[in-house]
């Protein structure tokens, strides 16, 4: 979003979280499974991301500073309290067949996604959910995870390949 030698004033924050809010909201729901504490982690990474801003981080790329944030609050959340189960996301209602996907995953229904993908390594799970749900690019994912981008690359096609052993089907 911005340079390194600009700063993030009040106006980009806003245009910042009217574009990004829901996305992140989405981000954290996705993992946590509860929509009011994740309408409050995602109030606290833009209250976090604020603070950092104010107190003089240089943002390069405002979405993947944001996803980084969200991510590292999510962690902090499974520390206090074990995560429950994704089940509790379709009885409030939320559709995964509206999600962009891999066309392997769009041809199972969501329920049965979702269960399928617990069997996958959380590091799995975690790249596909970032790269084909919240629609980031690899270099995005690879900032917010702390990885080089070679590494999200292998551990995506991986995952994709670990998701079709799953679902049985022919690569």
């Amino acid at each position: 979003m911005k340079s390194s030698s600009d700063t993030i004033n009040e106006k980009d924050f806003m245009r910042a979280y009217d574009e990004y809010s829901q996305a992140i909201f989405r981000y954290i729901f996705l993992k946590i499974s509860d929509r009011e504490r994740a309408l409050d982690l995602s109030q606290e990474t833009f209250t976090r991301a604020w603070e950092s801003i104010i107190q003089g981080t240089h943002v390069i790329n405002m979405k993947a500073f944001l996803y980084r944030i969200a991510r590292n609050i999510v962690i902090d959340e499974y520390r206090k309290k074990k995560s429950e189960s994704l089940d509790a996301l379709f009885e409030e209602g939320y559709d995964f067949r509206d999600t962009k996907a891999p066309e392997v995953i769009d041809q199972i229904d969501g329920g049965i996604l979702l269960k399928q993908l617990e069997g996958l390594e959380e590091k799995y799970r975690d790249v596909l959910m970032m790269r084909y749900v919240e629609d980031l690019s690899i270099k995005e994912i690879a900032r917010i995870t702390g990885e080089a981008e070679n590494t999200v690359s292998v551990r995506i096609h991986r995952a994709i390949a670990k998701a079709r052993t799953l679902f049985n089907q022919p690569e």
